[in-house]
């Protein structure tokens, strides 16, 4: 072979050597999108730690920061602020008087509902002597007995309809305010007859002994959704792509738990994030949320029509202005034509 012939055979070589290279070489890795959600330490934000636990989160190329915090209600003012871009909390009237200001945030997804027929997620508690003395066994018999809930909370809504049932309203009895944890103690001295609460408290309730389950909030509302995901304006205009890929993510996650159910796993990421003993798990009811993430607009108009009655909020405002339910129709559709294909 003469040298010019040997030349280009290398100059081939080094070329095919490079290309193959360069085929293995690992790619220079994609920019993951940041995405800072808010949680607290209750059941119903399970799928959140489901979803970033089981890694669907990382699968959509997201980083995402779960921030602990004490208070859900005091984060709505960073959500607009873009401070945060998730916010997961059970139904209040701040969302409909920031959003009929003007405020940009929105309901994108659904997050827990009272399942009529399933396990009691959330309920109303009794003093346990009241019904074994037979002064309590029907609504009206709560006229004057001292009950501590949270006004501005959706359990005020279903506990006023079941007073509503035996013709008496919350004007009717004495309203204290207790905090949660001390509300054992309350009902075993005797200064507390009645409360709402929701999982884990209604199994920690019923272990104490001292108060028994009254009523259950999915008999008083069958179906009512209490619980909700909003975006802010960083995700709703600035990074519509990134919350798009994070309602997959969600919705992977919690079609993940309904599926699975209470295995170790599930059991052990719970524990993890809301530091509940897996034996208080096991026995505790789990938040019903639907396969399909979908808002039940329903749910909404009860809340607003109660809300205005109470003076919560100043108006009425369409469930168009609340809920952007692209988000949610996008994520059902990809996960549906998957299922499809395999």
């Amino acid at each position: 072979m003469n040298p010019a012939r040997r030349i280009l055979a290398l100059v081939g070589a080094v070329v095919t050597l490079l290309i193959g290279l360069i085929v293995f070489l690992p790619r220079e890795q994609e920019k993951r999108e940041t995405i800072r959600v808010v949680y607290v330490k209750y059941l119903s934000f399970a799928p959140l730690f489901i979803a970033y636990e089981e890694g669907f989160f990382e699968a959509e190329g997201l980083d995402v920061e779960l921030l602990s915090v004490t208070g859900i209600y005091t984060t709505i003012p960073s959500l607009v602020q873009g401070e945060v871009d998730v916010l997961p909390a059970a139904i209040m009237p701040a969302y409909f008087n920031i959003i009929s200001r003007g405020g940009l945030m929105k309901i994108v997804a659904g997050k827990g509902h009272n399942s009529a027929g399933g396990c009691a997620y959330s309920g109303l508690m009794v003093r346990r002597k009241l019904i074994e003395s037979g002064e309590v066994s029907k609504p009206s018999d709560l006229a004057g007995r001292r009950v501590s809930t949270e006004r501005i909370a959706p359990s005020y809504l279903w506990a006023e309809k079941y007073l509503q049932s035996g013709g008496l309203s919350m004007d009717d009895l004495e309203v204290i305010d207790i905090p949660i944890p001390a509300r054992l103690g309350a009902f075993e001295n005797g200064s507390l007859d009645l409360t709402t609460a929701s999982e884990p408290w209604l199994t920690r309730f019923s272990r104490d002994g001292h108060s028994v389950l009254l009523a259950r909030s999915s008999d008083i509302l069958p179906n009512y959704q209490f619980g909700y995901l909003l975006f802010g304006k960083t995700l709703l205009e600035d990074r519509r792509e990134a919350g798009q890929k994070f309602i997959l993510a969600y919705l992977k996650a919690v079609r993940h738990m309904n599926s699975e159910g209470k295995t170790d796993r599930q059991i052990e990421i719970l524990s993890k994030y809301t530091g509940l003993d897996k034996e208080l798990l096991k026995d505790a009811c789990w938040p019903s949320i639907r396969d399909d993430g979908r808002v039940q607009t329903s749910s909404l108009d009860i809340f607003q029509q109660w809300a205005l009655k109470q003076d919560l909020i100043s108006e009425i405002t369409d469930v168009k202005v609340l809920y952007d339910s692209r988000f949610i129709e996008a994520a059902n559709q990809l996960l549906d034509d998957n299922f499809e294909q395999n």
